[in-house]
């Protein structure tokens, strides 16, 4: 959704913001290289050569470690993470501790992009995991019987086939996804669509491991790495306020709430509010709360 900060002639919505700003400790991956110990780690060099380099994440702010927390957008320059040789699948996950909207996610992975992944989302601070867009280069191989075509419906989801990594899989790679891009298609309301980015934690699951070249002698790593990522966000408030509350004295983040709402998410009509029943604000249609 885009930024509307006029509630008062229908849907209005707060400014996005990186969820991971603020919530580096909350970000946990399920594998991170030299952890326990030194790990050397081989990638291609110059002309069919290659250069072999160790990771030692045991200080994480040793110039050799490489721990999740690298990926934030504002960590230091040439940093980071990195999982374990040959582990398979590895998991990123983002505890959020409340309802938010997803805009946007953006991964920027280094050395060999994977091949396949899925990204999940959960309602239920984890409990319950569901996917929200599989993806891979062989769609087909890797996700059988998960359709490939965009969605023409909110309860579908789809496999997209990522693009070919050209003749230097190694290169930077960055992939990106939108809940209400994925969904540009279907015939609904905004306010329906806004409902399909709602999550209370984000999971990104790396299934298969990206391909690498052979070159003569010791065998090139494979592994996962990312050097940047970013989830565009905002606190999910249904239309019903421009503006997130800070969080404060140990309360989550929650919603300016507006048309006569109330609730960290307002959802729902404020006491002495409930002449007609809450619904979620609509371009054009507030759905006021009214007085009883």
């Amino acid at each position: 959704s885009q930024f509307q900060d006029d509630c008062s002639r229908g849907a209005c919505y707060p400014p996005s913001d990186d969820l991971l700003l603020g919530r580096a400790q909350q970000l946990q991956a399920s594998s991170t290289c030299g952890l326990t110990g030194s790990e050397v780690f081989c990638t291609p060099y110059h002309q069919r050569t290659m250069k072999c380099c160790p990771c030692d994440s045991r200080n994480p702010n040793s110039q050799l470690a490489h721990t999740v927390q690298e990926v934030l957008s504002t960590s230091r320059p040439d940093r980071w993470w990195q999982s374990r040789k040959g582990e398979n699948p590895v998991t990123l996950q983002l505890d959020l501790n409340n309802l938010f909207q997803l805009d946007n996610l953006m991964l920027m992975f280094k050395g060999p992009r994977p091949s396949a992944l899925v990204i999940e989302r959960t309602l239920d601070d984890g409990r319950t995991w569901q996917p929200a867009l599989y993806m891979a280069t062989d769609c087909e191989q890797a996700f059988p019987g998960v359709p490939t075509r965009t969605p023409l419906a909110l309860d579908q989801i789809y496999c997209y086939t990522l693009p070919p990594t050209g003749t230097n899989p190694y290169q930077d790679h960055t992939i990106e996804f939108s809940p209400l891009r994925q969904y540009a298609y279907v015939q609904a309301p905004n306010s329906q669509k806004i409902e399909v980015s709602g999550l209370t934690g984000l999971r990104v699951r790396l299934t298969e491991l990206g391909d690498v070249p052979r070159l003569p002698g010791r065998a090139l790593s494979r592994f996962y790495a990312l050097k940047e990522m970013r989830v565009i966000g905002s606190c999910m408030c249904h239309g019903h306020a421009n503006r997130c509350l800070p969080e404060e004295y140990n309360n989550p983040l929650s919603c300016d709430c507006q048309h006569n709402t109330a609730g960290v998410n307002c959802e729902r009509c404020a006491d002495l509010y409930n002449d007609l029943p809450w619904r979620p604000a609509e371009e054009g249609n507030p759905h006021t709360c009214k007085r009883k």
